[in-house]
């Protein structure tokens, strides 16, 4: 072969090389106006959704099968690659408008950060790398999660540049927001058919004489029939919270705590962590040579932040791998409104936590204790009606509070349904709603309903603005059911469990 045809060979060869190597990089998932996303984050949004949806599937008896299930309308893969996909975009949105506003992050926020992730990585790096994620993108992921937070306060928080008064807040919960008390008659849910008849004929006969009780009783007297009912209805060696409902089992707080009423009440983010396979790897060794073996599955990561520098995946072999952020977004805002209706109608009382609670009223004579003033709120509900999705709205949970909904202030309404009776008194919410709103985080949970939207709107806005790429060839190396496969093989090496 003549040197010049040797030269040329070399040339191409070298060529090709170049191509496939440029091809075959993948640790980053995209790039986000020419600045790359480490693929690790991507992952761990996918994680993160997985097990969030497959915990909802469990809690409502799929424990098998999983990616034979559908998310609405999609099959699960498509749903883990579209939500990892958007929740990335996201991120980089928000990288984007925190830039912009020239805001930092605190050296406190940080050091509590860093040792949030440094705890984390001690307990399950493992998982971490066999999925393709390094410490440093789960930085990266926490320190987004702080710097949205952050970017809300910018906009909306007391000093923002679109502040909310508390007049506004107030008129947004009179609009909004129904408020209740009620009592709760569960029905028979023994085995026995026999005795199942016999105890619901008792609760029929209970719920028919409350009712009618019930009739004249004014909103502000109804506490004195919640107490009468949980007084017949309580057998006298058992304590008060063995109640079988009403307001008073449930008055522990200011929470949307039961998982019946998520629905109307919380906003899931899937804030999961994620992470490519970096070239962190000598620091990532460092940090294996000291980590502990995890003994059980593996518990929710969210709501950190980070600013750190991209980790390279090109140094990783294909399992690295990404701790489970077992709740996310979950937090479950995707499939959250049927599963928690249905828990509502057949769990827990109405009374007991159908809506974000209230806060008791200020001390008034310093020689009393809280403990020695009753909660004139105990047996009331707050919920927020705007927040109760469509789907929501045609089952017993959503047709239930449509009615109080409907009602009128010291209306009796009352409602059945497979589960239970309920008898509800209306309050006014215009009488509740200022006071409601003095507690700070009253008033920060308010914010976010009336104002989600148009921050969302903003992040959507600075999404659309920015020339984003994705890289096929991560995208086709991080599958669904590969990430799925590790996660499995991870818990079956560490645990005695099985995601199935």
């Amino acid at each position: 072969m003549s040197i010049r045809k040797r030269a040329a060979a070399l040339v191409t060869a070298a060529a090709i090389t170049a191509s496939m190597a440029g091809c075959s990089d993948t640790s980053y998932i995209a790039k986000a106006d020419g600045e790359n996303i480490n693929a690790g984050i991507y992952i761990d949004y996918m994680l993160s959704s997985m097990q969030s949806q497959i915990y909802m599937w469990q809690y409502t008896g799929v424990t098998e099968d999983f990616f034979d299930q559908k998310v609405g309308d999609k099959d699960f893969a498509t749903y883990l690659l579209d939500t990892a996909m958007e929740k990335t975009k996201r991120y980089a949105a928000v990288e984007k408008l925190f830039k912009d506003s020239e805001m930092k992050i605190s050296a406190d926020d940080m050091k509590s950060i860093n040792n949030d992730i440094s705890d984390t990585w001690e307990s399950v790096s493992k998982l971490y790398e066999s999925e393709g994620i390094s410490k440093d993108s789960l930085k990266k992921v926490a320190v987004n999660s702080k710097k949205e937070e952050m970017l809300f306060d910018y906009y909306f928080g007391k000093e923002g540049k679109e502040k909310v008064s508390k007049d506004e807040l107030v008129k947004y919960m009179n609009d909004s927001y129904v408020r209740f008390k009620a009592i709760t008659i569960y029905k028979s849910t023994n085995e026995d058919e026999t005795q199942k008849e016999a105890e619901n004929k008792e609760k029929q006969e209970l719920y028919e004489k409350y009712s009618e009780k019930a009739k004249d009783v004014k909103f502000a007297d109804f506490d004195a029939l919640i107490d009468e009912y949980n007084t017949e209805t309580t057998p006298a060696e058992e304590d008060d919270t063995t109640a079988d409902d009403t307001a008073a089992d449930d008055t522990t707080a200011d929470t949307n705590d039961d998982s019946s009423n998520a629905d109307e009440s919380s906003k899931g983010d899937d804030s999961s962590k994620a992470d490519d396979a970096s070239s962190d790897a000598d620091s990532s060794k460092a940090d294996e040579s000291s980590e502990k073996e995890v003994t059980e599955s593996v518990s929710s990561f969210e709501d950190k932040a980070e600013d750190s520098s991209v980790a390279d995946d090109s140094s990783v072999t294909d399992s690295k791998s990404d701790d489970s952020s077992a709740a996310d977004e979950s937090k479950a805002d995707e499939s959250k409104a049927d599963t928690d209706s249905k828990a509502d109608e057949s769990n827990t009382d109405d009374s007991a936590a159908d809506d974000t609670e209230t806060t008791g009223e200020s001390l008034s004579d310093p020689d009393e204790t809280e403990a020695d003033i009753p909660d004139p709120y105990t047996n009331e509900r707050l919920i927020n009606f705007a927040e109760i999705d469509e789907d929501t709205l045609k089952e017993d949970y959503g047709k239930r509070m449509q009615a109080v909904r409907d009602a009128k202030t010291d209306d009796i309404v009352t409602y059945e349904d497979d589960s239970a009776y309920y008898i509800m008194s209306i309050g006014d919410v215009t009488e509740r709603s200022s006071e409601y709103l003095d507690d700070e985080t009253n008033f920060d949970t308010v914010l976010h309903e009336a104002k989600d939207k148009d921050f969302e709107a903003k992040i959507t806005a600075a999404q659309d603005a920015m020339k984003f790429e994705e890289n096929k060839d991560a995208v086709d190396r991080y599958l669904p059911k590969t990430v799925y496969e590790k996660y499995n093989d991870y818990l079956n090496k560490n645990s005695n469990s099985k995601a199935s």
